[in-house]
Order: C-alpha cells, then sequence, then structure tokens
C-alpha cells in the first residue's frame, strides 16, 4: 500500500460535495469527517478510483455506533482505507482488521497534552493528529515523545501556518481550507 500522505497536505471535508473538487488536486489522501454511511461509501469509491486514499472519521459518522461492528462496516462496506478517532479502543480493533489508524488528540490543556501522549503510546496507532494545528511548538513536543509520524490540522487557514507546521516536524497538514489543497502544485 503506497504511503497515505506523499503529498503533505490532506483535505479533511464535511460537506462530500467537495469530493469533485478534490479530484482535481494531487492529493494522495482525504480526511472524511461527517455524512452518512452511504454518502461515505459513494464519496470512498469515487476518491478511491482516482487514487486517493479515504480515512473515515468514526466518530463523526451518522449511522455508526462506536464499536467493532461500526470499524468492520467502515472496512467491509464503505472501503476506507483507514480510520481517524478519538476512542482508543477503536484503534485496536481497526488495526486487526489491517486499516490504517489515526489518533486524534486536541490540546486543550497540558491534562490534555499527557493524556493523549499515553494514549497514542499504549494504543500505537499508525498515526496521530494533533489539534488545533496552530500550535507548532507542541508538534515539536509531541514528536519527540511518540513514534508515529504526526499530522496536524485544526484552524490552519494560510500557507504560512502550513509551512510552520511542516517545518516542526509534521508529515501532513489536515485543512478544509480549499485554497490550501494546491498550495504544494505551483
Amino acid at each position: 500500500m503506497q504511503h497515505p500522505f506523499i503529498y503533505p497536505i490532506v483535505p479533511a471535508i464535511r460537506d462530500l460535495s467537495k469530493v469533485s473538487k478534490i479530484l482535481k488536486t494531487k492529493v494522495s489522501s482525504v480526511f472524511l469527517l461527517e455524512g452518512d454511511i452511504f454518502s461515505m461509501k459513494n464519496a470512498t469509491s469515487v476518491l478511491k478510483k482516482n487514487g486517493k486514499l479515504v480515512f473515515i472519521h468514526l466518530d463523526l459518522v451518522s449511522g455508526l455506533g462506536k464499536d467493532e461492528a461500526s470499524v468492520k462496516l467502515i472496512r467491509e462496506f464503505i472501503n476506507a482505507d483507514g480510520i481517524i478517532t478519538t476512542r482508543s479502543n477503536l484503534i485496536n480493533i481497526a488495526r486487526k482488521l489491517d486499516l490504517m489508524t489515526i489518533q486524534r488528540i486536541f490540546l486543550i490543556d497540558s491534562k490534555a497534552f499527557e493524556t493523549g501522549i499515553e494514549q497514542v503510546k499504549k494504543h500505537k496507532a499508525n498515526f496521530v493528529e494533533v489539534l488545533p494545528g496552530l500550535i507548532p511548538e507542541l508538534v515539536k513536543k509531541i514528536k519527540e515523545k511518540v513514534q508515529q509520524p504526526i499530522i496536524s490540522g485544526g484552524l490552519v487557514t494560510t500557507e504560512e501556518q502550513v509551512s510552520k507546521i511542516l517545518e516542526a516536524g509534521a508529515i501532513a497538514v489536515s485543512t478544509s481550507k480549499e485554497r490550501l489543497w494546491n498550495m504544494f502544485e505551483k
């Protein structure tokens, strides 16, 4: 399987009508954040036919619980390449089903930082997504503490912010800002 973050910008979309815009970009991976299982299946099919890897944010999909059956549905029905979740128990289930895993952690205070690091170390997701992305210094600190590659996103709106996050050590930046999706195609 190809490395999912060859291109360092990852469109993170809530509105699945934006799939057609993603097809016109060189992005290698896409985060689908919201929708129901049927719209996610359709969007995933189109994206994968066009060479994109698809990660589903399991915690936000309508019609899914937060259990093993839900992870299986993402693997077998939606046919995604991986999941994004804040729920550590789902990371273990997804890995057993050969899904790539992204553990999302929110840096709201020092306790959340410590707890996030502990969960990442314990459950060994393939990647860590750090939010919000506006604190590149924390990307550096997390990179020192975990083995997993880091993606950062949330509130990222400018090319300068993207550059700072990547310079801090993230392998990719997730963003819903369409004007950033082609940032490295110039």
